[in-house]
C-alpha cells in the first residue's frame, strides 16, 4: 500500500518560477518565461534575488533580514516556510497596501496566492451566527479583498509567539461572535476589523489584547498575566501611534480611530470599572472628526458606516454614566449626529445598533433636556414652554418609531426593548423618579417597565442580540422595586454573563445590585451615575 500522502512533507522546487511553485508543477527554469507558463499562457513570475543564506548558528527566531531597509518580499518569506501549504486563489485582484499608523505595511504587489496565512478552503458557507461557532474561511478570505490588504504570518512578526496565535484564533472563533449582536448575517468584527488588523501592528495587537481580556474574564482569572501583558503592550502601541499622529508622522487617522474604538471594546470585554473607556472615547471623537473631513473615497463605504455606527453606539449609551448635574459633556456633536442620520435614510441595520439607531440618536437630546431640570437639587425647576414642547416632540418620536419590517424576530424584540427603555429615560428626566402615589407619571413609568420586562421574557438570555442590551437592561432595572422582578433580571444577567463572558454584563449586575439597596426615591436611570460614584463602579454599558 502506498504511503499516506497527507503526512508527507511537501517538497517545493526552490529554483523554479513562482507560478510553477504555486501550481506544484515542475519548471524547466527557462528565463524570462518558462515552458509551462508559455504553454498555459500564464504570467511567469520569478522571485527577487535572495541574499546569501544565514549561518547555522543564526537564531532562527530572529526577524527576517532585509537589505537596504526594504521589506522582505513574499517570495523570500516562502523560502522559510517550505512546509506550509498555501491556499489557492485567495484574491483575484492586486491592490495597493494600507499602511499602519504604528507599524509596517503589507505589500500587495506580490502574487495573492503567496499569502502567508494558511486558511483551509471552504465553499459557499456563511459566517456562523452561533456564539461558539467556528469562523468560516470563505467569509474571512473575502474580507481580505474588501479591505485591500494581504494577511501576514504571525511567525514573521517580532514579538508575536504561539500564544498570540492562540489568542487570534480565540478572537476569530469566539470574541468576534460575542461582540456582534447578530443583527446581520455579516459580522463586521470579522469582515471589517480583521483585514485592518493584518495591515497594522497596532490593530493586530489590539485585537489580540481584546481576545486576551475576553478569554481571561470567561475563565474568571483577573490575575491573568498574559492578558495584563498584552493590555500593557496595546497601550504602548496606541500611545506611540497617537504621538506619531500629533507629530505629523502619520496623516491617516483611520488606524488610530479604529484602535481607539477597539480599546473601548477591550474595556467592555474585561469589565473595566474605572471609567477608562471614556478616555478612549474622547480620543476616538477627535480622530473621527478628522477622518470624516477627508474625502469619502479615502475609506471604503462599508467600513466608514461601521465606524460611524461603532462610535455612535458607544457614545450614546455611555452618556447615562455622566452626572447631568455637573457636566454637559456630549460625546456626539452635531456633525457626527448628522453623519449617523444619513445612515437612517438607507434603513441601516448594524451589529451594534441593530435597527434602533434612530432611538439612540434621541439620547443626547433627552440628556440635555434632563440636565436642565436637574442642575439644582435644592428647588424644583419649572419647565418652560420650550421644555414642554421639546418633551412632547421627543415622546412622539419614540412612540411612532417601529422596527424595520425586514429584521428578524430577535432584532425586532430588542428594538421594542430599547423603545421602552428610551421612554423610561425620557419620563424620568422630568425630575428623577419622583411621583405622586396614583399619578399619571407613575403610571407611564411603570407601564414602560412592565412592557420592557415582558419583551425581555420573550427573548432567550443566550440569544446573540443580548450582547447589545446592557443599556436598556440597566435603565429598566434601575426602576425595579419589586423583588421578584429584580430576581428575574438578576438571573438573566447571570445567564448572559455565563453565555457571552463579557465583563460589562457582570458589572451591570453589580451596579443594579447596589441600586436595589437604595430607597425608591433614589431609583431610576438618572441616579445611575450617582450609584456609580458611591460604589466606584464606572462603566459605559457599551
Amino acid at each position: 500500500m502506498p504511503p499516506d500522502r497527507r503526512v508527507q512533507r511537501i517538497v517545493r522546487v526552490r529554483t523554479g518560477c513562482l507560478t510553477c511553485r504555486r501550481r506544484k508543477k515542475k519548471c524547466d527554469e527557462t528565463h524570462p518565461i518558462c515552458a509551462g507558463c508559455r504553454r498555459n499562457e500564464l504570467d511567469c513570475r520569478w522571485p527577487a534575488p535572495v541574499p546569501a543564506s544565514r549561518g547555522p548558528d543564526h537564531d532562527q527566531d530572529a526577524p527576517v533580514s532585509t537589505t537596504e531597509g526594504r521589506q522582505p518580499s513574499f517570495s523570500e518569506a516562502l523560502e522559510q516556510l517550505d512546509e506550509m501549504a498555501m491556499p489557492e486563489g485567495l484574491l483575484t485582484q492586486r491592490e495597493p497596501s494600507i499602511s499602519s499608523s504604528a507599524g509596517q505595511s503589507v505589500t500587495a504587489d506580490d502574487h495573492p496566492e503567496d499569502s502567508l496565512l494558511h486558511i483551509e478552503p471552504c465553499t459557499q458557507r456563511r459566517v456562523s451566527t452561533a456564539t461558539q461557532s467556528t469562523v468560516n474561511a470563505d467569509a474571512l478570505v473575502a474580507s481580505f479583498s474588501a479591505g485591500n490588504v494581504l494577511p501576514r504570518s504571525l511567525s514573521l512578526l517580532p514579538g508575536y509567539d504561539s500564544e498570540s496565535y492562540q489568542l487570534l484564533s480565540h478572537y476569530l472563533a469566539t470574541t468576534a461572535d460575542c461582540m456582534a449582536n447578530g443583527s446581520t448575517p455579516i459580522n463586521p468584527f470579522l469582515v471589517q476589523i480583521v483585514p485592518l488588523a493584518f495591515s497594522s501592528d497596532l490593530l493586530l495587537q489590539l485585537v489580540i489584547t481584546q481576545s486576551a481580556a475576553h478569554r481571561a474574564f470567561r475563565s474568571r482569572d483577573e490575575s491573568d498575566t498574559i492578558a495584563h501583558n498584552h493590555y500593557t503592550k496595546a497601550l504602548q502601541h496606541f500611545r506611540r501611534g497617537v504621538t506619531d499622529f500629533i507629530d505629523g508622522k502619520e496623516s491617516n487617522p483611520l488606524m488610530l480611530l479604529v484602535g481607539a474604538l477597539l480599546m473601548c471594546f477591550t474595556e467592555t470585554a474585561k469589565g473595566d470599572m474605572n471609567g477608562t473607556i471614556f478616555d478612549h472615547l474622547s480620543a476616538a471623537n477627535s480622530l473621527l472628526v478628522k477622518l470624516l473631513a477627508q474625502s469619502d473615497s479615502a475609506v471604503p463605504r462599508d467600513l466608514k458606516d461601521f465606524v460611524i455606527e461603532y462610535y455612535t453606539y458607544t457614545a450614546t449609551v455611555s452618556m447615562i454614566s455622566i452626572d447631568a448635574r455637573f457636566s454637559g459633556q456630549l460625546f456626539l456633536n452635531l456633525d457626527l449626529e448628522q453623519r449617523s442620520r444619513e445612515l437612517l435614510r438607507t434603513q441601516y441595520v448594524g451589529n451594534l445598533c441593530g435597527c434602533w439607531l434612530e432611538l439612540l440618536l434621541l439620547i443626547p437630546c433627552i440628556f440635555d433636556l434632563g440636565r436642565q431640570w436637574s442642575m439644582d437639587d435644592t428647588q424644583a425647576v419649572i419647565p418652560t414652554a420650550d421644555d414642554i414642547a421639546m418633551f412632547a416632540s421627543l415622546q412622539a418620536q419614540v412612540l411612532r418609531w417601529s422596527p424595520y419590517p425586514s429584521v428578524g424576530p430577535e432584532v425586532h424584540l430588542a428594538g421594542l426593548i430599547f423603545q421602552q427603555a428610551i421612554l423610561i429615560y425620557l419620563y424620568t428626566s422630568l425630575g428623577g423618579f419622583q411621583y405622586s402615589r396614583d399619578g399619571m407619571y407613575r403610571g407611564l413609568v411603570e407601564t414602560g417597565v412592565t412592557e420592557a420586562m415582558s419583551y425581555l421574557g420573550e427573548l432567550s438570555p443566550s440569544a446573540r442580540i443580548n450582547s447589545g442590551l446592557c443599556w436598556p437592561i440597566a435603565v429598566v432595572g434601575s426602576c425595579l422595586l419589586d423583588t421578584e422582578q429584580q430576581d428575574c433580571l438578576r438571573k438573566r444577567l447571570i445567564s448572559m454573563t455565563e453565555t457571552f463572558g463579557l465583563g460589562n454584563m457582570h458589572r451591570t449586575l453589580l451596579l443594579l445590585e447596589a441600586m436595589w439597596q437604595l430607597p425608591a426615591s433614589d431609583a431610576g436611570p438618572w441616579n445611575i451615575c450617582r450609584a456609580m460614584q458611591q460604589n466606584q463602579i464606572w462603566i459605559s454599558f457599551a
